[in-house]
Parts: C-alpha cells; structure tokens; sequence
C-alpha cells in the first residue's frame, strides 16, 4: 500500500519541477493564445463593418456612366426650390354709389280754424250767446234760461244766407222764435235760421248752395223782443245742439 503513495508523490514533486522549470513559457503560450484569439475576432469583425460602411456609402450608380459623368452631375444638378405660394390677389374695394339726397316735401300747409269755417249767414254782433251747459239772463224773460244758438244782431231787413248746402226741410212760425226756416245738411247736420221776416224766400224741398239767400232779418221773435233786431242762428249735429262759433265764422 505504501508503494503507490511514493510513486504519487513522486509524480507531484515532477510536476512541480516542471512547472517551475517552465512555467514562463507556459504563461507566455497562455497569453499568445489570447492575444492570437483577440486578433483573430477582430479580424472576423473587420470585414463586416467595412461591408455596412460601403453599403451605406456607395453613391447611386447610373447605369451607362461613368464614375466622373456621375460626378459632374452631382456637382451641375439644379437645385430644386419649392415654389412660393402664390399670392391671392386682393380685390379694389368697389366705392359704394353715393345715394341722391331725399328730396323733404314742403309741410303742407293747413288751412286755419277760421278758413275751415264757413261764412256767417248774416255780418253782426253777438247779443245773446249759445249757452247749453249754464244759464244766460234773458232781458225779455227776466230770469236764467238756457240757449241753443247765437243771436247774431243786424239791421232789419238784412239779407240772411244759407251757411252749408242743404235742402230745406221745414219753413213754419214758431211760438217763442217767430218766423223760421230749417235747413239739412250732411253728416247729420242740420241748420235754424229763426227771427225772420215775413218775406221767406224759399219752401220745403228745395235744394240751396251754401251762400243762397233764405230771407231777411226781422223782429217775429216774441221771447227775444227786447233784443234789437237780430238773426237768431243754431246749429244742430244729430238733434243736438252744438255751439255755432265751432262751424261758423261769427263776430266782426
């Protein structure tokens, strides 16, 4: 048992005696053999790169030319300029028409309240106003009584005119007023010519025009006898009495 144990250790002790007898060219094989391995990778990776490099930066071959046609094109070629927008042209403003000045009719001129009126039946005073709504004093009577026309005075035996156009309607002798005519019109109105004389002049039924002469004045009025002769004058708008000064162009 002993005998291998020696031969053991004697192949160690050899081996140890090798190593250190040659252990510097063994260290040097080692570091060949790397340096051998590192060449030879890059040698292998070499190839590789160069072929990318000159895939990459191999210029456009025209078939047909020759490496300096090719060159002389490159260096001639045009450049190519992206052309400019083109401009949207803007409109001349137009001027617009100038509009005619408006010709402002002139206000018509409206005719005063006294030449809307039509002209007096008889040219006089007012003796006895109209009074509806109060009470006048009455000479004659001697007490406040209403009164539904104007007594217009004027000298006996003055002519008396029709105010508006109309048609007679009734000619008769009133107790109080004496002798009257009563004349209608349009628009519901109706006209007293009352104190008359006993020359009428005109009967029932016929047609007047505003101005035509009815009869004249007298003193037939027995409730207004203390007045001085006059034309006692009214005017009335459906059956009712309205102040003649509103119609009539009264007064000097």
């Amino acid at each position: 048992m002993e005998e291998p144990k020696n031969e053991m250790n004697d192949r160690m002790d050899r081996f140890r005696l090798f190593l250190r007898n040659n252990g510097f060219y063994i260290a040097l094989v080692v570091c060949l053999v790397v340096i051998g391995g590192a060449i030879l990778l890059l040698a292998l990776d070499k190839p590789a790169e160069e072929e990318a490099e000159a895939q990459s930066s191999d210029p456009i071959v025209i078939v047909g030319q020759s490496n300096d046609e090719r060159l002389q094109e490159l260096l001639h070629a045009p450049t190519i300029r992206p052309a400019a927008p083109a401009k949207t042209p803007v409109p001349t403003p137009v001027p617009l028409p100038t509009a005619a000045p408006t010709e402002v009719p002139e206000p018509t001129k409206k005719p005063s309240s006294s030449q809307s009126k039509a002209a007096p039946p008889v040219s006089g005073e007012i003796v006895f106003g109209f009074a509806v709504d109060k009470l006048l004093y009455s000479v004659t009577l001697d007490q406040w009584t209403t009164h539904d026309g104007v007594d217009i005075k004027a000298d006996a035996g003055t002519p008396v005119k029709c105010a508006f156009a109309g048609t007679v309607e009734r000619v008769w002798k009133d107790d109080a007023l004496g002798w009257s005519v009563s004349v209608s019109h349009a628009n519901g109105r109706t006209t007293l010519y009352a104190n008359l004389g006993e020359n009428i002049r005109v009967k029932v039924g016929d047609r007047l025009n505003a101005g035509d002469a009815i009869g004249s004045v007298g003193t037939s009025a027995i409730s207004e006898c203390a007045l001085p002769p006059h034309l006692h004058f009214a005017i009335f708008v459906d059956n009712a009495a309205k102040d003649p000064a509103k119609y009539v162009r009264l007064g000097k």
